[in-house]
């Protein structure tokens, strides 16, 4: 009935595989099933004593069957001489059922496919509490097995990726801060905008209702390496009012290094509205995209956004005050002045 290919015929550079089955109008449902004729090994016409005839229907003209009516196929062989056809409901019992549309087979073993889509959650977060609730309440025979898989499993190898990729980054970004300036402790204080970068981007992403993705990942990434650019143009903006001044050993009191360290923060803030306005224009409209891929371009931006405006508050705050206490160590012990007479020191004016 399902047809079985006999040949296979050439037409030019393509092959076609030519297969025999029986006319639509002998398997249309399930009646016609029945009254299809096959072969009866050992039986005999004259055992049949005609008993099976009155079931046949007429094969129509132009049939499968060549136009030879089931009776005449009944009677193909002479009484008692072989084997005769029969109906297929005397030997077989017909039903319609369900079935699979393919049977799928890997490794010589049966395999079923369960599909599923998940919305607004994690995907991985998702798959684990799925796999706690299948192991509690489906016991699998002997024998069968299941298996995850699915685009889950992308992000649990990006995952592992990134647990690589950050501390990369951190470390990157130090050692081109160290080799900028020379100087351990002030790399170390442009890393520390790094963990506040991390509190703003941790806001928006609740702000806006993101769940932790892979692209949430990349959007830390970039939010890291702008929260270390502002913070490196407060820090070279306060170095070069030291500078000015001509260095630490030409300050005479903590006051005036108090003053210098102001005017080099406050100096600073022009370049940095600028370059955290232009960067606000740039990436505000990622956040509300709603068009293809907003899912990846939004999650990015969002924590890009957050840090960047949370850490630059911090950083015009806090590192012009790390600045100075680092700055103020440096010059107490420089002009070796006691702590408790650091506040009343003038040095003398240079010549």
């Amino acid at each position: 009935m399902g047809g079985k290919p006999i040949t296979m015929t050439v037409e030019g550079r393509q092959r076609f595989p030519v297969r025999i089955r029986y006319a639509r109008a002998f398997r249309e449902d399930e009646q016609d099933a029945k009254n299809l004729l096959v072969n009866a090994a050992g039986m005999s016409a004259g055992a049949m004593g005609g008993a099976g005839a009155t079931n046949l229907r007429s094969v129509p003209d132009g049939g499968a069957m060549g136009g030879m009516g089931g009776a005449a196929a009944l009677a193909g062989t002479a009484p008692g001489s072989g084997p005769v056809q029969v109906p297929l409901s005397m030997v077989a019992d017909v039903q319609t059922v369900e079935g699979p549309a393919m049977i799928k087979s890997e490794n010589g073993m049966l395999r079923s496919y369960v599909q599923l889509n998940v919305r607004d959650r994690d995907i991985i977060g998702f798959v684990e509490e799925a796999q706690r609730a299948v192991a509690q309440k489906v016991k699998m025979p002997q024998g069968m097995y299941l298996e995850w898989s699915g685009q889950f499993e992308n992000q649990i190898h990006a995952r592992k990726t990134m647990q690589v990729v950050f501390p990369a980054v951190f470390l990157l970004i130090f050692v081109i801060l160290y080799l900028t300036y020379h100087d351990f402790v002030d790399a170390g204080l442009m890393m520390m905008a790094v963990p506040e970068a991390i509190v703003g981007g941790i806001f928006f992403l609740w702000l806006f209702d993101f769940r932790f993705s892979v692209a949430v990942q990349v959007g830390f990434i970039a939010c890291f390496g702008m929260a270390t650019e502002t913070g490196i143009i407060m820090l070279v903006y306060l170095r070069e009012a030291i500078e000015r001044h001509g260095g630490l050993e030409n300050i005479r009191s903590l006051q005036d290094l108090r003053r210098i360290v102001l005017e080099g923060a406050v100096h600073r803030l022009r370049p940095k509205l600028l370059t955290e306005g232009t960067t606000i224009i740039a990436l505000a409209p990622m956040l509300w995209h709603t068009g293809v891929g907003h899912e990846v371009i939004s999650a990015m931006a969002a924590p890009v956004l957050g840090g960047l405006l949370i850490a630059d508050e911090v950083v015009d705050m806090f590192i012009p005050i790390r600045f100075y206490w680092v700055r103020r160590y440096r010059w107490l012990k420089m002009h070796k002045i006691d702590e408790k007479d650091a506040e009343k020191a003038v040095l003398p004016a240079a010549d």
